[in-house]
């Protein structure tokens, strides 16, 4: 019987092992797929709305998009005076609930270059990060537009969801698209940014200019700086389908390191070159290569899954010294 006992310990030490080394691409998977199914349930309800019978000549959500369009008019007025306090980013402008949206998601983010579609909330809550991308508090709501920045958030990578994580990949000339409510806005990326996190002045709206710029820590893993992709409205873009996108993006891929403005806390300003690489967080890719200007894929790996590595390492140990002591009495 106490035979039979550490057979099983041993076998169950050894599956545990096993599961615990899938963990993170279970976690991937699993994000994604729950991401997916919210951007697909939210571009299905505004279809629906913009198709209502009882809404012809009439925009879905009416009351809202004046609302959200107002919003624009006096941050932009006021010089978004409220980005003077840190926790402007969190709180939302709006409840969406009370204009008849089920969740707090205004809108749909596509990125090609990274096959990425990200559903975005209001406010940069650390719920609101956990599910995917965020809308900063006192900056513009997408709607597009003359004297507009629509700025969000995502991790770089956050419990197995890639999120922003190759946010390195992304080069100029590239598409990004907003689906609302109400339209697809479609993007065209025109500068790379580095810059601190305190600077306010980096996601300013610019006067004329109708922008979505999207935010993430730099260097991976470190957080101690923002990367920004900033692009420009691109209105005269027929809309495509996503495969179409990302054939476009295989045909345009540009291997050369991006090059990056990267603004020091002296307001001095100088261009580093970021190779656009994949990370991955998996110990068999690209362990030899710097990581976007960061740690080796390896040490990637080990910090975000040291425990489960660990757990890992002693469960198959236990499991292989048990059958050794087994083979050995037998």
């Amino acid at each position: 019987m106490k035979r039979l006992l550490l057979q099983i310990f041993a076998w169950l030490a050894i599956l545990v092992g096993a599961g615990l080394m899938l963990q993170p691409t279970v976690s991937q998977y699993l994000t994604r797929r729950k991401s997916t199914a919210a951007v697909e349930t939210f571009v299905q309800s505004a279809a629906v709305a913009a198709d209502d019978p009882a809404a012809e000549n009439t925009r879905p959500y009416a009351d809202l998009y004046d609302a959200l369009q107002a919003y624009n008019a006096e941050i932009y007025a006021e010089g978004q005076s409220g980005l003077k306090d840190p926790f402007a980013y969190e709180t939302p402008a709006f409840d969406l609930t009370a204009y008849g949206l089920p969740d707090d998601m205004i809108a749909a983010l596509w990125v090609p270059r990274l096959d990425l579609d990200l559903p975005v909330y209001l406010g940069a809550s650390t719920e609101n990060m956990a599910r995917g991308g965020a809308l900063l508090g006192q900056t513009s709501m997408p709607l597009g537009g003359a004297n507009t920045n629509t700025v969000i958030a995502a991790h770089r990578g956050y419990y197995g969801a890639e999120m922003l994580r190759n946010v390195q990949q992304i080069q100029i000339g590239d598409k990004i698209t907003l689906t609302t409510p109400w339209e697809t806005l479609t993007y065209r990326v025109c500068e790379l940014k580095i810059i601190q996190p305190d600077d306010i002045n980096a996601i300013l709206i610019q006067p004329g200019r109708d922008l979505l710029t999207l935010t993430t820590c730099h260097p991976y893993t470190q957080n101690t700086q923002r990367y920004l992709v900033i692009a420009e409205r691109d209105p005269g873009v027929a809309p495509v389908t996503h495969e179409e996108d990302l054939a476009e993006c295989a045909g345009s891929w540009d291997a050369a390191p991006r090059q990056v403005t990267v603004e020091s806390p002296d307001g001095t300003a100088a261009v580093e070159e970021i190779a656009p690489e994949s990370i991955s967080p998996l110990p068999n890719e690209g362990s030899g290569e710097d990581a976007g200007g960061a740690y080796s894929n390896w040490m990637i790996w080990l910090e975000n899954n040291a425990l489960w590595a660990g757990i890992m390492l002693i469960a198959a140990v236990v499991g292989c010294g048990l059958i050794l002591r087994r083979h050995r009495k037998d």
